[in-house]
């Protein structure tokens, strides 16, 4: 069975609990312009860009051959780069979900994939498969 001491401390904790949970939100003396600035940013819902401002699925192909230094003129024409889904991870830097069927692979690759840029131009940064 258990112990005197372990109920007692989880009667304690409990209370404990109970008492300091509505005051977790609240701001501490003098803390009030710190968590005004910096908890808004932090908690702030990453925007989910409209797919029409993502890259292109020829603009990830090319960007994906540039970045993985792969000859496109040689294994472009068999191979395919779908946008699956992207969000917002800076002002103008999208994470994206690739998927791609590259001519010497068998079967489709998933990709994970940074974009800078913005406008029509997109430039990735990095990359890796999944």
């Amino acid at each position: 069975m258990l112990g005197r001491g372990f109920l007692l401390g989880v009667a304690v904790g409990c209370v404990l609990g109970v008492y300091v949970a509505p005051h977790l939100g609240r701001p501490m003396a003098g803390m009030g312009n710190v968590s005004e600035s910096i908890l808004a940013q932090v908690n702030r819902p990453r925007a989910v860009p409209e797919k029409g401002t993502w890259p292109t699925d020829d603009q990830a192909k090319t960007q994906l051959f540039k970045l993985s230094k792969w000859d496109l003129t040689k294994h472009g024409d068999g191979s395919k780069v779908r946008v699956d889904r992207c969000i917002g991870i800076a002002e103008a830097e999208l994470a994206c979900e690739l998927t791609a069927q590259l001519g010497w692979v068998q079967g489709e690759t998933r990709i994970e994939a940074v974009f800078q840029g913005g406008d029509d131009r997109w430039k990735m940064v990095a990359a890796k498969n999944r």
